[in-house]
């Protein structure tokens, strides 16, 4: 995605509610502009969340928090990445195969940060991050942002439900089909036989 920029975008998304007008710059004095600097880096954010997309997860071996985990429940507590929209999986040492590693997200006692807790010593976290470059997105995901900007920036401009309700509609179906572009760049291993049926 080498040429999409965020005034494409949102260009894209005044085209799916009709407007009238497009814009070149977020900052310029039109009702187009204001709307979807209002609601651009909102809509983004949600896309993420949305789905494990691709292009937007990082992996890292987190760091320790400074406070003490809660010793009856989980032995670890860790910093919540600052750039993190959802913290996916624990990665499990025992390799992509093993079982799914449990985890929890919890205030620390200052009220103030998030942190993750789980029982894994040096755990790996698979998280989507905060990708701002448009030039990282996917088309797929550049498809998806649109729909739902313009769901969002759709009633201030034309005042029209239908062609709101329409455009999250798009995005929920396009979220659905998601996987299947994900696909499009990843190999999974195959799925192994339990070691009793192996040992046959």
């Amino acid at each position: 995605m080498a040429t999409i920029s965020k005034v494409q975008i949102a260009n894209m998304a005044l085209s799916h509610i009709g407007a009238k007008s497009t814009i070149e710059s977020f900052t310029e004095n039109s009702a187009e502009a204001k709307q979807v600097n209002l609601w651009y880096e909102y809509s983004r954010l949600q896309a993420l969340e949305a789905f494990n997309w691709n292009f937007a997860i990082k992996r890292i071996t987190m760091a320790v928090h400074s406070e003490a985990a809660p010793t009856d429940v989980w032995t670890y507590r860790y910093q919540y990445p600052a750039d993190c929209i959802v913290a996916r999986e624990i990665v499990n040492p025992a390799g992509k195969l093993a079982d799914a590693v449990p985890f929890d997200i919890e205030i620390d006692a200052t009220g103030n940060e998030k942190t993750i807790l789980t029982d894994t010593q040096d755990a790996k976290l698979l998280y989507t991050f905060d990708v701002q470059a448009p030039t990282l997105f996917s088309a797929f995901f550049v498809e998806t942002l649109s729909h739902l900007l313009a769901y969002h920036i759709c009633f201030s401009l034309t005042g029209d439900l239908k062609i709101k309700a329409a455009q999250l509609q798009i995005d929920t179906a396009l979220i659905s089909k998601a996987p299947a572009h994900n696909a499009n760049e990843r190999m999974e291993a195959a799925p192994r036989e339990a070691s009793w049926i192996r040992g046959r």
